[in-house]
């Protein structure tokens, strides 16, 4: 198998777990927070999920764990939460890549512990409109 597809299959199977729990959380009849999922592009289902509510913004993804070839361990904490608000940092020009003191960022060894993280991190966000 192609090395790239079998690496974006085995992140979006990583993820899967995270979308099916998304699915099911009651968090999500909460009108005003909005919810967008990254598609992989070479598999066509999500990798990640991005959460808004006002000028907050919440990721939570699942990245390659196992290299895509050799099958050797990359990557022993896959799971990634970033929260941010909009404006609170500025790119210069010609980089894209924002300051780290305008952004938070955890990684996890299991789906169910950046879950349970992201849902602390709504449920702050939530306390503070």
């Amino acid at each position: 198998m192609d090395p790239l597809k079998k690496a974006a299959e085995d992140k979006c199977l990583s993820f899967e777990m995270i979308h099916e729990t998304l699915k099911e959380s009651e968090i999500l009849r909460d009108e005003s927070l909005k919810l967008i999922y990254r598609v992989n592009p070479l598999t066509e289902k999500p990798e990640a999920a991005e959460f808004s509510s006002g000028r907050f913004r919440i990721n939570i993804s699942a990245n390659v764990s196992n290299h895509p070839v050799t099958d050797e361990c990359i990557n022993q904490e896959p799971f990634e939460v970033i929260s941010w608000q909009d404006n609170s940092f500025h790119l210069e020009e010609g980089c894209e890549t924002p300051p780290d003191s305008g952004i938070i960022r955890k990684v996890f060894k299991n789906a169910d512990s950046s879950i349970e993280y992201l849902f602390k991190q709504i449920a702050e966000i939530q306390s503070r409109s």
